[in-house]
Order: C-alpha cells, then sequence, then structure tokens
C-alpha cells in the first residue's frame, strides 16, 4: 500500500475484484475481511504483470531489487522455500549490499517456544551458508484482543503472548538477530477478532520494518 501509492485497494490484486468487492473491500476492510485477505498481494511481479504498464506505477515500485515473500509455519520449512532464497542470495555474489531477511511465524504454531528458536536457527545458518551479509529482523506477535475466542485465551491470551515476546526477543538478540516486538504496540489496539487489526496498525508496523531496513546501508 505504501509503495502503491494506494490507500484504498493498494494491499489487494484489485484487478481481480469484482464490482461489489471493490465496495466491500477498501480500506479498513483489505484486511478484516477474509473475503477480501483472500485477493493479497504476496509479491511485486503480480503487480509487474497486472498494473497495465509503468505509467500506471508509483515512484517507489520495486522491481530492481529481487524479492520475495515465504509462508513459514514449521521447522525445519519446505527444501522449496531454501531452493527461492539461495537463489535469492545467490545473485550478485560479489555484492557486499545486505540482503535483510524479516522473520516471524503465524499463531498456527501456537507460540511454541522450540519451534521459534529452531526456525531461527534454521534460517540463519541457511543465509551464513551464502557468505553474504544477511541482516535478520525477528518479529514479534501482536497483543490479543477481547474478542480472542475462549478456546484459545489460555494458548494465545495476553499471558503467553508477552512471555513468547520476551524470551523470544532474548533468543534473537542472543543470535544477533534485531528483535521488533508488537506485544505493547496494539495492546490497546483495537482488533476484530482477538488476532487481526486493520490498515491503520499494519501500516504503522509496515513503517517500523522500513525504517529498520533504511539503516542498513549504513551498518
Amino acid at each position: 500500500m505504501l509503495l502503491r501509492e494506494n490507500i484504498a485497494w493498494g494491499g489487494l490484486k484489485q484487478w481481480n475484484l469484482k464490482d461489489n468487492e471493490r465496495d466491500s473491500c477498501r480500506c479498513e476492510n483489505q484486511a478484516m475481511k477474509s473475503e477480501c485477505s483472500s485477493h493479497s498481494v504476496t509479491s511485486s511481479s503480480e503487480v509487474r504483470e497486472n498494473d497495465g504498464g509503468n505509467d500506471h506505477r508509483g515512484p517507489y515500485y520495486c522491481d530492481r531489487i529481487p524479492h520475495t515473500f515465504l509462508s513459514i509455519n514449521n521447522s525445519p520449512a519446505p527444501t522449496n522455500l531454501h531452493s527461492t532464497l539461495t537463489n535469492i542470495l545467490a545473485k550478485n555474489s560479489d555484492s557486499y549490499k545486505p540482503i535483510p531477511v524479516i522473520h516471524s511465524l503465524s499463531l498456527s504454531t501456537s507460540l511454541s517456544w522450540p519451534l521459534a528458536t529452531s526456525s531461527m536457527d534454521e534460517w540463519l545458518t541457511a543465509a551464513d551458508a551464502s557468505n553474504r551479509n544477511v541482516p535478520f529482523l525477528w518479529v514479534g506477535p501482536a497483543a490479543a484482543g477481547h474478542l480472542k475466542p475462549p478456546g484459545q485465551i489460555l494458548s494465545q491470551g495476553n499471558n503467553a503472548l508477552w512471555h513468547y515476546t520476551v524470551e523470544m526477543g532474548k533468543e534473537a538478540k542472543s543470535r544477533g538477530i534485531d528483535a521488533l516486538g508488537m506485544y505493547n504496540f496494539t495492546l490497546q489496539a483495537s482488533s476484530w477478532d482477538g488476532s487481526g487489526y486493520g490498515i491503520r496498525v499494519g501500516l504503522v508496523q509496515a513503517m517500523m520494518v522500513i525504517n529498520w531496513l533504511s539503516r542498513l546501508e549504513s551498518t
């Protein structure tokens, strides 16, 4: 949304939206409605192939820097995900320009500490094997809203989330990984289902990550 300068539908494949979906999936609803989030953009290549050409792109469109989104919910991760990372790291192998990795795990892992630390070690090992400059940022989970389903309160309530945030932050830093916690930031934010937050929260989270990325070139 920030790169495309399109708050209304910037996070979606709007070329796939029907007329009624364009109305119902605007702005906050991009993330709040499941029928809208299923249209989420996951790579710039999707935009490049469907946006009608350069004349319709914002000045911040990201096309010249290889990047990708890898969906990770277990450790070890599937070999095809490792292959994708290896291929990106192999490009311009003589360059010392940082190739950042933003690492997080979904709540589907039930806040497993062993799985999280195993995933950190797994991807650090993969990055180290490339001999490239690969800084990592660990992003912790958001706080639980009051609409969190009762069956998830014990395993994914705020007590569990807080301890996970603190301990995984320590684990990340002990491995030389920067850590960005989202718990305090979202503790008093409004959530429509107790786990997900709207576009306003998402934009601030994105700016936090961009601020981290902006300081890499000088380090």
